[in-house]
């Protein structure tokens, strides 16, 4: 586990104009190294399957990936597992309205509509591709299609891409990427914990494409947690890389555009480390982050189509 100074975090954001961009070309240049290793097996590995928890940053990494790998002339395709969920029945909405449907569990994929979808795709063969439409809780099984030529690579992403019950292709025909936080910011006498950015992170996409309070994500974000220990989590061991997502500047970033929101809610147990280096945090605002930064998955204006 890395550990990074809030005072040199500070420091070092600050200074410069390019520092933000600097901490992306880092990340970019560590995840260029993953995706040179895929391209070496792309023929006998044509299935990326990437992985992690909630505010891992798990759709821009698979879209920066692809980007490298286009560009080399591995032409990708990259899909959601969100978008293979099934339609829930009126009891089930009435259930997720009243906090008490799981829905971090692997039972909400339709899995053998998934992988018959993924079996054709690598056959070659054209493949309709389904879209879940969120507001409504429906899945269009027909949206657009999808023709994989010999030698182009498939990702999939989403939290049971791991999971060798939701995903049954041959483990030989894949590569494994799990996608988290895992450097933890320090002032010297409090840790704070890297659920905690990713928590930062779904408060920030929830205020602004979901129209949730601060509030209310945190009154999900235990439930999400114990989805994560129990089914994300025992699967990172199968990963054949391991992304860590933290960018250096994200939490001036999030001190700014949540704003007095979240500091209305600093005495909820969950940000009881945050509140004690809070007040240190340097403020900082999104015009010098790259429209390709991890961090716009979140706070929008993203350079990629989500």
């Amino acid at each position: 586990m890395k550990y990074e100074a809030l005072e040199k975090i500070n420091q070092e954001m600050t200074a410069s104009a390019d520092a933000m961009q600097a901490a992306d070309q880092k990340f970019l240049q560590e995840l260029q190294k993953n995706a040179e290793s895929i391209r070496k097996t792309a023929i006998a590995r044509p299935v990326i399957l990437l992985a992690g928890p909630s505010g891992s940053g798990k759709t821009t990494t698979a879209f920066l990936l692809e980007r490298f790998l286009d560009r080399w002339g591995v032409e990708t395709h990259t899909i959601s597992m969100d978008n293979f969920f099934s339609t829930m029945t009126p009891q089930q909405r009435e259930m997720a309205a009243a906090g008490k449907l799981d829905l971090e569990s692997p039972a909400r994929v339709d899995v053998p509509y998934l992988n018959q979808q993924l079996q054709s795709i690598i056959a070659c063969e054209p493949t309709w591709m389904p879209r879940y439409h969120f507001p409504t809780t429906t899945r269009i099984d027909q949206d657009w299609q999808l023709t994989r030529k010999p030698g182009e690579l498939l990702l999939l992403e989403g939290i049971h891409a791991l999971n060798p019950d939701v995903i049954t292709i041959p483990e030989e025909m894949t590569v494994r990427i799990y996608v988290s936080v895992r450097t933890r910011v320090t002032n010297g006498e409090t840790v704070l914990h890297p659920s905690r950015l990713r928590l930062m992170r779904r408060m920030l996409r929830d205020k602004k494409f979901r129209q949730r309070s601060i509030a209310e994500t945190l009154s999900m974000f235990e439930h999400v947690q114990a989805g994560e220990h129990k089914y994300i989590a025992p699967y990172k061991k199968r990963a054949s890389f391991s992304v860590d997502t933290f960018l250096p500047y994200e939490l001036g970033i999030y001190k700014t555009l949540l704003d007095g929101e979240l500091e209305a809610e600093m005495r909820h147990p969950m940000l009881r480390e945050l509140q004690q280096m809070w007040d240190a945090v340097e403020p900082l605002t999104l015009e010098h982050v790259p429209a390709d930064s991890l961090v716009r998955e979140f706070a929008g204006d993203s350079a990629f189509q989500y």
